[in-house]
């Protein structure tokens, strides 16, 4: 089984991807975590793409593609949940191709929907552990009283968390990202979810449709 679970930053498909992740033994491609880790080395790609993460644009088809093709190749146990991507049509094809080629399908498109101010609040009040990695969030996972992690490693806010930033993430997501979301419609296989009610709740209805 494959699925494709889309959403804003700050919209929680992070967290519905692991969970689902989890529950059915799937493979989690977080193309964000990809990125950044690649934006953090000295590939060729490292960095062109933390320049544009800071600046609030969208990495390229071209340097994603790329990264999709290699982790694609990979094995994937009962199959993936692809978290942070597709991000516009030629994305969704080329990993719809990919799959066709492997004898696979995409079977799911799970879009989470938040307001912008929702997300906003929700990315700006996102810490990470400069020691484990760990992230806490000071609304919905707030980090032990001492403001530290569990670890005792120092939080900080990504420089890429901060308002002005995120609503420029937000406008190319509204951009591109949901003329992925319409095609899956056409195709049958879209499920559109309100993002802003309780954890627990958003996925009992992701698990009752995929089931």
């Amino acid at each position: 089984m494959n699925i494709v679970i889309l959403g804003s930053q700050g919209s929680g498909k992070g967290t519905q991807a692991k969970l689902l992740a989890e529950k059915y033994g799937l493979t989690q491609i977080e193309t964000g975590k990809l990125l950044r880790d690649i934006a953090e080395t000295d590939h060729p790609w490292g960095k062109r793409i933390k320049s544009m993460m800071l600046k609030g644009v969208l990495v390229s088809d071209k340097i994603l593609m790329a990264v999709l093709k290699q982790t694609l190749a990979k094995p994937a146990g009962n199959g993936r949940i692809f978290d942070g991507t597709p991000r516009n049509l030629p994305q969704y094809e080329l990993i719809k191709n990919i799959l066709k080629s492997r004898g696979e399908k995409l079977d799911r498109v799970i879009m989470l929907k938040v307001s912008e101010a929702e997300a906003v609040k929700r990315i700006s009040a996102r810490r990470i552990c400069k020691n484990c990695g760990r992230i806490y969030n000071l609304i919905t996972d707030p980090p032990p009283g001492d403001f530290k992690c569990e670890c005792k490693g120092e939080l900080v806010q990504r420089e890429d968390d901060y308002p002005d930033v995120i609503k420029k993430r937000l406008k190319a997501f509204n951009k591109s990202t949901l003329e992925v979301a319409k095609r899956a419609l056409r195709e049958g296989i879209l499920l559109e979810i309100d993002g802003e009610r309780p954890v627990e709740e958003i996925f009992r209805e992701i698990v009752s449709w995929i089931n």
